[in-house]
């Protein structure tokens, strides 16, 4: 039988470890089914995966991809996931849609291996790594599925963050300079820019540390990131930073709006509290910073119009590390010093599975069960073909509702609607200002109609009976 590490000890594979792992192993591959199944249809997830294709399709044959600020459109990402994309899908020999998709899969399995690493560094437990990945793959794919399997940068720009990570304290560990690791958390923000707790932790964890080059590495890392935001103003002109720093309208509201969905890791978050709290490893102090970091990031970015669930994706890969770490050093929580860590570990196992089942949402067990929710797909993507086709013989410029049609039906990217609606959030115009600018642009407005999306609640299914 193979050992597993759990905790400072080791420890024979046995039938409560299989357990654990086959339940979690199960829970995340059933989610992942939905969103990996969804990623072959020609629809639009989120409206961000056309307007990044439409960027990544400048990228691949070299046109600008900062556009005027006076005008109706804007890029406020990074450049290097737009050239990325446009190079696995020119490889491929598929479409920048569904190289995007792809990308995302594949970060996603990425971060999970950078967790089961930053949990080994930390802990030295394996069992505790694989819970901790296992964990968050399937929270991942339960909660985040416009984001897991779509055209979105987030994910794997994360992944490249975690690499960081995952590099910085392997080289700690070794005592050996962090540089490399924060050039390389340097290169990730220039991917996708709001994926900050993970680089703030690192420095933070610099000082605690007492670290006697932590201003040196620091230093470095700030010049190295100046000379990058340099770089693209000198590559794409005096349109980068304004397209970069966009502005949007911020208010406690949009918080509001958000934290209820929280909900999904507030479990995670208890569990690694109760250990932590009397826990005084330094593993216990980085979770602590990490979390903490994390949950302020996705806080303050929520304060933002227009920001979502991406905002948390910091705070939850920070709590899959952390209950790894708490999983694999549980015998020093209260709870385990009363009803023994194996008990305690059985109960962590099974709180962290109720939770991500215990839902009315269920895309994959629908998948195989409703037909109807099946069909929606399928007519969803003939609704897109048709609609193109419908775009394709109006003259000049059109704006969609949904990207995706204009872009197969050939038309160039005219509107984006999350300026335009910063815009009149702001109050720097207002929808009749907007609908004149179009207007002198010649600019047609397409209506695709609306199809509603396909019911996703259980209940509702076991009503009608399809």
């Amino acid at each position: 039988m193979a050992d597993i590490a759990v905790g400072w000890s080791n420890r024979k594979l046995d039938a409560r470890t299989f357990v654990y792992l086959s339940f979690l192993s199960i829970v995340a591959a059933y989610f992942l089914v939905f969103p990996i199944w969804r990623a072959t249809f020609f629809i639009e997830i989120w409206p961000t995966e056309s307007w990044n294709a439409y960027w990544q399709d400048a990228a691949a044959i070299g046109a600008p991809l900062y556009p005027d600020p006076a005008s109706l459109i804007g890029n406020n990402y990074p450049p290097l996931s737009f050239y990325a994309v446009a190079w696995v899908g020119k490889l491929a020999g598929i479409d920048n849609l569904f190289a995007g998709r792809a990308l995302s899969l594949a970060a996603l399995a990425a971060i999970a291996i950078e967790i089961y690493a930053a949990v080994r560094l930390l802990s030295g437990g394996r069992l505790g790594a694989v819970v901790g990945a296992l964990w968050y793959v399937a929270i991942m794919a339960r909660n985040s599925t416009v984001y897991v399997g779509a055209n979105d940068p987030q994910l794997a720009g994360l992944a490249i963050m975690g690499a960081g990570l995952v590099y910085f304290l392997s080289l700690r560990r070794r005592h050996r300079s962090p540089t490399p690791a924060l050039l390389l958390m340097v290169v990730a923000g220039f991917w996708k820019h709001n994926n900050i707790a993970i680089p703030l932790t690192a420095i933070a964890w610099l000082f605690v540390e007492r670290y006697g080059s932590a201003y040196r590495s620091v230093a470095i890392s700030t010049a190295a990131c100046a000379v990058g935001l340099c770089a693209c103003v000198a590559i794409y002109g005096s349109n980068f930073l304004p397209n970069l720093l966009a502005g949007r309208s911020y208010g406690f509201g949009n918080v509001m709006s958000n934290i209820g969905h929280l909900q999904w890791s507030v479990l995670a978050l208890m569990i690694w509290a109760a250990w932590a709290w009397r826990d005084r490893s330094p593993a216990a102090q980085f979770t602590a910073l990490h979390i903490a970091l994390g949950m302020s990031a996705c806080l303050l970015q929520w304060f933002g119009h227009a920001i979502y669930g991406n905002a948390e994706f910091d705070l939850i890969l920070a709590l899959g590390i952390g209950i790894g770490v708490a999983f694999a050093r549980i015998e020093t929580s209260w709870l385990a010093a009363r009803i023994g860590p194996e008990r305690c570990r059985d109960l962590v196992i099974a709180a962290l599975l109720i939770r991500l089942i215990a839902a009315d949402r269920q895309e994959t067990l629908l998948l195989f069960a409703s037909d109807r929710f099946r069909a929606s797909f399928y007519a969803g993507e003939r609704d897109t073909f048709r609609e193109a086709d419908k775009v394709r013989v109006i003259p000049g410029d059109v704006s969609c509702t949904t990207k995706l049609v204009c872009r197969l039906a050939g038309k160039p990217f005219v509107v984006d609607e999350f300026k335009t609606g910063e815009l009149i959030e702001t109050g720097k115009m207002t929808q009749a200002e907007i609908s004149e600018a179009l207007a002198a642009r010649n600019i047609f407005v397409h209506s695709e109609g609306g199809r509603a999306g396909p019911d996703r609640s259980v209940t509702a299914w076991l009503r009608s009976g399809r």
